[in-house]
């Protein structure tokens, strides 16, 4: 009865709870149903298995290879895509590739996906987006199989052998490593030796991946241990490298990786079928310099003859290379020919172990060169390196000896041969040992004196102070430098050159005998390696002298060097640790530094612009202010200022301050005094700017003025006495700041002051008063101080400026003036402090009137490098001009008397001669004189002499047609300008060359050609030599590309005029065969290749019928038959036109031979913003170039293209304001790379992601919708870059933005960016969206102070964040934490992940679900709004979210509604949503009453304690009664 019972009682226990999950009985009741039904035949399996986002994340985390459709369910395109892609499903399965299908657009997004379907493939959990057609299975089998898809950056790519068999087949070069089966070896288990010898090949051979990738050699792994016996390999691991589907087993150490990868390149050019010589790129070229032992370099013009005669010849000899193990390549780039200080091409580089040596032998010789390299090979000799070279090893870091000698001094031929002993010892220390025999190049680190050798050890130098012929003691010092890990030692030259080159230094000044040196010497090397990876170096010097030039008065002391501003430590310098983390701080954060008064003194002299702070730190109010100037620090090193403080106010008086603190301004060492209120750091920073912006009156106090005085040559002083606003003097002030720049550029000062002390010393009696004072000497004005030009006019006079007995000291700008406004000048070039010099100058003072009575002016000049601004051969130096033609006086100075009488007979004598120009005079003719002949000559040129007399003779002749004529042996500047070929004459009109082509010994010919040009008479405007503007190239490329230019147009006109000589004298005809019968049979050989095209010839005709319609529109037309600069822009049939504006090339494609049509097109271009048509090249040149650039594909004779093109045209402008650069294409075969088959179609490159437009092209509207689209702009883990335009539009329409505010030229930008990348994802998640802008207009648009700056704009209102913007985890909490999310008296939006987060963090939340544009929820929203500031005093957060699918998950199944999360448990309003007093009361009675169960859980709770109440009381009650006692027997 009692199990009765309990059976009854449990059945009805276990009913309630059944009823208590609905879901569970109408499942079983559901299931009870299809029992009695017929059971339906199963639905046929999808081909491609269709997964959930967990099921993915599994499938991922187990498989290697896995390929993911992605689809939404609405869409036709993907059942269409799918059907074609369950084709090769089977075909991906034999391959190893799991091919899944998911349709979940959150996950997609997450993983870059934005247009549906799309396909993306996993390779070892690495994404990559397939960007081409899915409709072609075949293609995207292809792509799943192919290497190129499997790469993995600086990883080896595991495959199977179905895989490796593709690979091997379409690969050309592939390097295999064949390791033991997962199952013999699994992940991260090392208990086998062939497994730990496999895991550790495989970690040596991934730090080669990438180059062997750059080497067009793939790399793969595979753990299959029967296709490893198939091979015969034997012990696993194994390399194999197949060329061209050829194997080659690796016999060496695999874990050697510089030998896998020179043998692997060793064998790629074996193996190539044609014997060439490999051409590579600047970085593949520094890729094999950097793991190739034995390396050649050829440096060639792919468009010079010579060049390429060369490489026919070295062709021959590339296999006896290959047999001696030499590698052979060749390089097409001038720009990596410099950075090896390659100056001519072409032109032979052998690297050994990096260390590189020049061919100066015969290039033609190609046995002699082969010669030179197996010498190479086989002799051990310190090899020598140019200037450009050692800057490149000493700015990469590397560890190398160099030997500064002189080739000429037999003690350095000594040293050299002692050092070649112990060549191979440094190579096997792993130091470079290096030679150079350059001067300047020893001079910069402080070596007067050769042989001399410093050691490089990351950039820092040390000197060798040995005997250099003792090679076992250097090799000894040698060791112990590599060995120790010490802060180097250096002197004082180096210590000014490494504060020069290096931007962070720091440097401990100490005494080596000094006991508390040592010991903080020995605590401060615990941190050097440290400072290293901070990219701080850190060097020490014993030397006090120096010391003191810095102000440092107390040994030890540590100065931090931040791009050459001193920042001095003031803390404990034994606590090493506080000082690596300021240093690390003073790297990162940008302070005003301390400074002492030697400090302040060197900035003083070497910095531009620079502002001192002078305060007392004891002082409250002097600390505020300083820390209000603190805003304006990087603001001021933005526009170039440099800022320091300084604590002395012994200092402060010298400059007569009397109150601190006090700013003074320098610029170019003179000091200005600021008057303002230094509180205002707005006013502070606007007067700095003005102050170097604009030229305006200094004003100083009278220790200021007095030093000026002394220090300068020429001070003009206005004393105004005390001056109050709106006086007389204040105004006089103002009229005089008109005339301040005139005299800045004559190189005079001009300042004023209050101050009267001084003023009386100088005999100033009334105010105002202007004093003029010429080396001391002081000259008052006289006249109207109300007119500025009186004042400029009399102090620019010759007579005010000359000092009567004295020969002028003049500085470089006064002097300039001198020369070009006087005829006949003597000057006299000296150093200051020149003992010598000043004998000279005591001598030259006796014939000074002599030459004032002839009208000679005569000036003394000292400015430091005087003698590199003036070409001079030294100093002292005595030159006299005439006309600003210099001749040096090449006698003895000491007598004064012989420079007096060739000083008046160059004065009289008449130039018949053309006069000889230096590189500084000429510079100036060129931009000051508007007709100017320039002869160009080589003193080695044989016929350059009997030229120049010649033309000696029409000299007088060009004078009378106004356009001078001058002579110049300055070859430099003649290659700057395109000429290599002497003599050269050149036609400078207002500053433009126009070469002459004709015959130089003809005069006439030459004169008549000289007034025709002055004369416009000659229409030929192509002669002109002008400089293109490339696009996106470097100065170099620029240069060579012009530089052949301007020659191939000068060998046309040549050749040309050549061939019309019948009417010259017989001079010409020997002209023809003689100085230049070399270059007249390269021009003819060209001229050949030319004749071909007899259309060519008759365009021409046509076009020279336009030159002048183009000369009158701003447009400069010249011609070139240089192939190389064509074939650079993609431009292979001829002849063809190509229009650049702005660098942009655009190519003509109408009828060149319509002249009217080409000029029609030209004015076109230039007056209307068109879309420009380019080629292949150009496109491949942008695509890496441009961030953003929209590509229109078409074909030509296509109507829909034409009429699609006319609506494009219209948004064209509109894309250039979002930074959008579209261009047109006429490629189909490269639009099938972009998967392209239906014309017209327009391609979208962000950052060089293509993403091809699928909608209605003939809506250009939607097409300038699509391309500013963020979500097609984005691009996955990176942060997008806008212009203003777009931030405005982001502004609008983005509620919650983040912007980053940088700067181009900012150094720790690009490291921030990096930790700002690594959040962006996460962000986009959270709804934010993230960009960044490098605009200064933009950031003080929006009150940006400080660069850089990340603002948090939520719906336009900004939030500044103010923490360590280097770490991103700090970054993305304050984004999404509620304090900064929150906007009051305004319900937030959210999306999913935010509300998820708001959950985890909110123990009450109220969330309104509502749709967007619906009339009830837009009404419920408005009366809710009024109730956000009540619901925060309730401490309820309160948001919103348009999220119907998300709102079911609740319970939600009409919006709009409310739902109230206590402790995420949800409560659903049921009441009326627009009365929103009802809705405060019922969140304020569920915020404060205690969490409630429904009527059901409180019945199913009491019905368990009842049961089980119950169940003990039956126990209890119906116990059964005890058996009764047995007896005993006795009793019984």
């Amino acid at each position: 009865m009692i199990i009765t019972r309990l059976k009854t009682l449990s059945l009805l226990v276990c009913a309630l709870l059944a009823l208590s999950f609905p879901g569970y009985v109408s499942g079983a009741a559901g299931n009870s149903k299809k029992g009695s039904q017929p059971v339906a035949p199963p639905e046929p399996e999808a081909v491609i298995e269709e997964v959930n986002a967990k099921q993915l994340e599994k499938l991922l985390a187990d498989k290697d290879y896995v390929a993911v459709f992605w689809y939404a369910r609405s869409c036709v395109t993907c059942d269409k895509v799918l059907a074609e892609l369950e084709k090769i499903d089977d075909d991906t399965d034999s391959f190893g590739v799991d091919f899944v299908k998911i349709n979940d657009k959150r996950l997609a997004k997450q993983y870059g996906i934005k247009n549906f379907p799309a396909l993306t493939y996993f390779r070892e959990k690495e994404p990559i987006i397939y960007d081409g057609d899915l409709m072609d299975e075949e293609g995207v089998l292809d792509f799943l199989t192919s290497l190129e898809a499997m790469d993995l950056p600086d990883r080896i790519e595991e495959v199977n052998a179905k895989i490796l068999q593709k690979i091997i087949e379409d690969t050309d070069f592939v390097a295999v490593l064949f390791c033991p089966d997962h199952e013999t070896c699994p992940p991260r288990v090392m208990d086998k030796q062939q497994c730990r010898k496999c895991a550790k090949a495989l970690q040596e051979l991934e730090n080669i991946d990438d180059e062997a990738d750059q080497l067009g050699i793939g790399f793969v792994k595979i753990h299959d241990e029967a296709l490893a016996d198939e091979y015969n390999l034997g012990n696993l691991p194994a390399l194999v490298y197949y060329r061209h589907q050829t194997p080659i087993i690796y016999e060496g150490e695999l874990q050697r990786e510089e030998d896998v990868l020179e043998w692997l390149v060793q064998n790629k050019s074996t193996g190539d079928e044609d014997d060439v010589i490999e051409d590579v790129t600047s970085k593949t070229l520094s890729t094999l310099i950097s793991n190739i032992d034995n390396l050649v370099v050829l440096f060639y013009d792919h468009g010079n003859d010579d060049s390429m005669t060369v490489l026919e010849e070295l062709e021959q000899i590339d296999d006896d290379c290959d047999k001696h193990g030499i590698q052979f390549v060749k390089i097409d780039d001038t720009k990596a020919a410099g950075d090896y200080g390659i100056d001519s091409i072409p032109a032979i580089v052998y690297f050994e172990k990096e260390i590189p040596n020049v061919y100066d032998g015969d290039l033609m010789d190609e046995e002699q060169i082969l010669k030179w390299l197996l010498g190479q090979l086989e002799r051990d000799e310190i090899e020598d390196v140019t200037d450009e070279m050692l800057d490149t090893m000493i700015k990469e870091g590397r560890v190398i000896a160099v030997l500064f000698y002189d080739n000429n001094d037999k003690k350095s031929q000594k040293v050299l041969e002692e050092l070649e002993n112990i060549d191979d010892e440094c190579d096997a220390l792993g130091i470079t040992f290096v030679k150079i025999d350059n001067p300047e190049e020893a001079v910069e680190y402080g070596i007067n004196k050769v042989p001399k050798l410093i050691y490089f050890e990351k950039g820092i130098p040390t000197i060798y102070e040995g005997n250099l012929e003792d090679e076992e003691k250097l090799l000894k010092w040698l060791t112990d430098q590599t060995s120790s890990d010490q802060i180097e030692d250096i002197t004082d030259e180096m210590l000014d050159l490494i504060i020069e080159k290096m931007p962070h230094v720091a440097v401990l000044f100490y005494d080596k005998d000094q006991k508390k040196s040592q010991k903080i010497l020995a605590e401060l090397e615990n941190i050097d390696d440290e400072c290293d990876q901070n990219d701080i170096a850190f060097v020490k010097i014993d030397d006090d002298k120096e010391a003191k030039e810095w102000g440092i008065d107390e040994i030890p002391s540590i100065v931090l060097f931040e791009r050459g501003i001193p920042h001095i430590y003031e803390g404990d310098l034994m606590k090493e640790d506080e000082l690596l983390g300021w240093l690390v701080h003073q790297k990162r954060y940008s302070e005003i530094p301390e400074v002492t008064d030697e400090m302040k003194d060197k900035l003083v002299e070497n910095t531009e612009h620079l502002a001192v702070i002078f305060y007392d730190k004891d002082d409250k109010q002097d600390m505020r202010i300083l820390n209000e100037l603190e805003n304006i620090d990087d603001e001021l090193e933005k526009e170039g200022i440099v800022i320091v403080r300084i604590d002395n106010a012994a200092e402060a008086k010298e400059y007569g301050l009397d109150h601190l603190p006090a700013l003074i301004y320098f610029e170019n060492k003179i000091p200005a005094l600021y008057e303002g209120d230094l509180m205002n750091e707005d006013e502070v920073l606007e007067w700095l700017l003005v102050q170097k912006k604009t030229a305006t009156i200094e004003e100083v106090t009278d220790e200021i003025l007095v030093n000026l005085i002394n220090e300068h040559e020429y001070v003009v002083v206005f004393f105004t006495g005390p001056c109050e606003p709106g006086e007389t003097c204040e105004h006089t002030l103002n009229a005089l700041e008109s005339i301040d720049d005139e005299l800045d550029e004559a190189g005079i000062i001009f300042v004023t002051t209050e101050d009267t002390g001084i003023a009386k010393k100088y005999n100033v009696k009334t105010y105002p008063r202007l004093v003029f004072f010429r080396n001391r000497d002081p000259l008052h004005f006289t006249g109207d101080l109300d007119d500025e030009d009186e004042v400029l006019a009399w102090i620019t006079d010759d007579e005010t400026l000359e000092i009567p007995g004295k020969i002028e000291e003049v500085n470089v700008k006064m002097l300039d003036k001198i020369l070009a406004e006087n005829d006949h000048v003597v000057v006299f070039f000296y150093a200051e402090g020149d003992k010598k010099a000043q004998k000279i100058l005591n001598e030259l003072e006796n014939i000074d009137d002599e030459c004032e009575e002839k009208d000679i002016d005569f000036v003394k000049t000292s400015d430091d490098d005087i003698d590199k601004e003036y070409d001079l051969p030294g100093l002292p130096a005595l030159a006299f001009y005439r006309h600003k033609f210099r001749t040096i006086y090449t006698g003895d100075l000491m007598k004064e008397e012989e420079i007096l009488e060739w000083v008046i007979d160059l004065h009289e004598s008449t130039a018949d001669v053309i006069e000889s120009v230096d590189r500084k005079t000429l510079q100036v003719l060129i931009n000051d004189v508007e007709h100017l002949a320039v002869f160009f000559y080589d003193d080695e040129c044989e016929s350059c002499s009997d030229i120049l007399e010649e033309l000696e003779n029409i000299d007088d002749d060009t004078d009378k047609h106004g356009i001078q004529f001058v002579k110049s042996n300055d070859v430099k500047l003649a290659h700057e300008i395109g000429i290599f070929a002497f003599p050269a004459l050149v036609y400078y009109e207002t500053g433009v060359p126009i070469m002459y082509d004709g015959n130089l010994k003809n005069e006439n010919r030459v004169l008549q050609w000289l007034v025709n040009q002055k004369s416009n008479d000659d229409g030929d405007s192509n002669e002109k030599i002008v400089k293109l503007r490339y696009p996106k190239e470097s100065d170099e490329d620029k240069r060579e590309r012009l530089k052949r230019l301007q020659n191939s147009i000068r060998n046309e006109r040549l050749h040309k005029k050549g061939r019309d000589t019948d009417d010259d004298e017989n001079g010409d005809n020997e002209d023809e065969t003689g100085e230049k019968g070399t270059d007249r049979a390269d021009e003819d050989e060209d001229d050949s290749d030319a004749d071909g095209c007899e259309q060519c010839t008759k365009v021409l005709e046509e076009l020279e019928n336009i030159d002048d319609d183009c000369d009158k529109h701003g447009i400069t037309f010249v011609k070139t038959r240089d192939f190389s600069v064509a074939d650079g822009y993609g431009v292979h049939e001829y002849p063809a036109l190509v229009y650049f504006e702005g660098g942009i090339p655009n190519v003509f494609e109408g009828e060149l031979s319509e002249e009217e049509e080409v000029l029609q097109w030209l004015i076109t271009q230039k007056t209307e913003d068109r879309i420009e048509l380019i080629t292949r090249q150009m496109l491949e040149t942008m695509v890496e170039e441009t961030q953003y650039l929209a590509v229109y594909f078409y074909k030509i004779n296509c109507n829909i293209c034409d009429q699609i093109l006319e609506g494009l045209e219209l948004i064209d402008d509109e894309c250039d304001v979002f930074g959008i650069h579209m261009v047109k294409i006429q490629d189909p075969q490269l639009a099938k790379r972009y998967s392209i088959k239906t014309f017209p179609a327009l391609v979208y490159f962000r950052n060089g992601n293509p993403l091809l437009f699928e909608g209605d092209l003939q809506n250009e509207q939607s097409v300038l919708e699509w391309l500013i689209d963020d979500d097609n702009r984005e691009l996955a883990d990176e942060i997008e870059e806008v212009n203003e335009r777009m931030l405005d539009r982001l502004m609008a329409e983005s509620t919650l933005l983040v912007v980053f505010f940088y700067d181009d030229d900012c150094a720790e930008c690009e490291e921030i960016l990096e930790e700002l990348e690594e959040i962006d994802g996460e962000a986009d998640m959270f709804g934010i969206d993230f960009v960044k802008i490098a605009s200064i207009q933009a950031a003080k648009k929006y009150e940006i102070v400080n660069i850089p700056s990340l603002v948090y704009f939520r719906k336009q209102v900004p939030v500044l964040y103010d923490g360590d913007l280097h770490q991103h985890d700090k970054v993305i909490t304050w984004l999404t934490s509620q304090d900064v999310f929150e906007i009051k008296n305004e319900i937030e939006e959210v999306n999913r992940k935010m509300l998820d987060k708001l959950l985890e963090e909110n123990e009450f939340l109220a969330v309104f679900f509502y749709e967007h544009n619906q009339p009830d929820s837009t009404a419920a929203l408005e009366k809710l709004e009024n109730i956000d500031s009540e619901t925060d005093n309730l401490d309820i957060t309160f948001v919103k979210m348009a999220d119907s699918r998300y709102a079911k998950k609740w319970g939600v199944t009409k919006l709009p509604a409310m739902v109230y999360f206590r402790r995420r448990f949800p409560s659903i309003y049921r009441g009326d949503l627009l009365s929103e007093d009802e809705v405060l009361e019922w969140l304020r009675k569920n915020r404060f009453r205690q969490p409630e169960l429904n009527i059901f859980m409180y019945a199913l709770i009491a019905l368990a304690v009842a049961f089980v109440v119950y169940t003990a009381f039956l126990l209890q009650c119906f116990k059964p009664a005890p058996p009764p006692p047995v007896q005993h027997p006795k009793q019984s």
